[in-house]
């Protein structure tokens, strides 16, 4: 429940799931529209299955090049670029021969086309 508060749910509060952690206290969830049982949160461990599934407005990009994990200039322009956009990132997964980058919300197609431009 933790993992889909961070991730924008509105289901519950994060700081209310992260203090019903501390203080194990257990914490029902309950629909305002229906008289549904609701589900049941606590820190009881379960078999490893799938709980939720969270679909997200958001963009991955990927900037692919032979080993670009040592091109450090060029993942310090990626990084100012971001940060000169205010844009918001979720993950970035570097590896040798690419860049990947999750962003926040939809990212627009001219915010990437200009950063198209200044990194070539």
């Amino acid at each position: 429940m933790l993992e889909i508060s961070n991730e924008g749910a509105k289901v519950l509060h994060n700081r209310c799931v992260e203090i019903g952690e501390k203080f194990n206290i257990p914490i029902t969830t309950k629909s305002t529209f229906k008289e549904d049982e609701g589900t049941l949160i606590s820190n009881k461990i379960e078999d490893n299955t799938v709980k939720s599934i969270i679909k997200k407005e958001l963009s991955r990009i990927s900037i692919v090049g032979n080993g670009i994990i040592r091109n450090i200039e060029l993942i310090k322009e990626i990084l100012n670029f971001i940060e000169e956009k205010n844009l918001e990132i979720l993950n970035i997964d570097i590896s040798e021969n690419k860049i990947s980058i999750t962003f926040k919300n939809i990212t627009e197609d001219t915010i990437l086309q200009e950063l198209h431009k200044r990194i070539f």
